[in-house]
């Protein structure tokens, strides 16, 4: 099945534009990622995930992303496309973590709410792969059914549109200054190297 088969919500371009904000999150990671201070596999994958959830949480509800919502902006980061409950992770998205495939409570009272539709105990996911450095390669979206990927079905960008996140026009407010003075800087030169010449101590 595709994703828009189990969700009308859950369209390519949504779950591409997503996938394309977890790669600018990982190619900021990367960017920062220095050995020589320190850093390690570990710290560029936190850093990786944490930039990847405030790219997320950064462009949810901005023009073009108004579908794109955040549940739950601490460490068990949840976001919505269109209301559906989503989730991410690093990985094959063929072979989700233990972490990945528990429901949260929501997805838990959502699943209990609807025994009837074809799509009840479904958990929705985004894996993601990358290359040795930590930059995203691939991303799929994953559908999961009694903690076991029912599909895997890998997202087209390499044929995606650029990303455009428009993030509002606000700008922090100026000062209002005088008009510049506008004269003849030698004048003003001399002028200046008079009243040093006038002064009693000369300077």
């Amino acid at each position: 099945m595709r994703p828009w088969d189990y969700h009308p919500e859950l369209t390519e371009e949504r779950l591409v534009k997503v996938a394309q904000l977890l790669a600018l999150g990982r190619g900021s990671a990367v960017d920062r990622f220095d050995p020589t201070i320190g850093d390690d596999n570990w710290t560029l994958g936190v850093c990786a995930y944490n930039y990847g959830c405030f790219r997320i949480a950064q462009a949810a509800g901005a023009p073009g992303f108004e579908w794109l919502d955040v549940i739950d902006p601490g460490k068990h980061f949840q976001f919505s496309i269109g209301g559906v409950p989503m989730r991410f992770w690093r990985g094959d998205p063929a072979e989700p973590t233990a972490k990945i495939v528990v429901a949260t409570p929501l997805e838990q009272l959502m699943l209990d709410l609807e025994p009837g539709v074809s799509t009840a105990g479904m958990l929705f996911r985004i894996g993601v792969i990358t290359d040795f450095d930590g930059a995203l390669l691939g991303a799929s979206f994953v559908a999961l059914r009694n903690d076991q990927p029912e599909t895997v079905w890998p997202l087209p960008l390499a044929e995606a549109e650029p990303l455009v996140v428009l993030l509002g026009d606000e700008r922090p407010e100026g000062r209002d200054l005088p008009p510049p003075a506008v004269g003849d800087i030698d004048g003003d030169e001399l002028d200046r190297d008079a009243g040093r010449r006038a002064s009693p101590d000369g300077a």
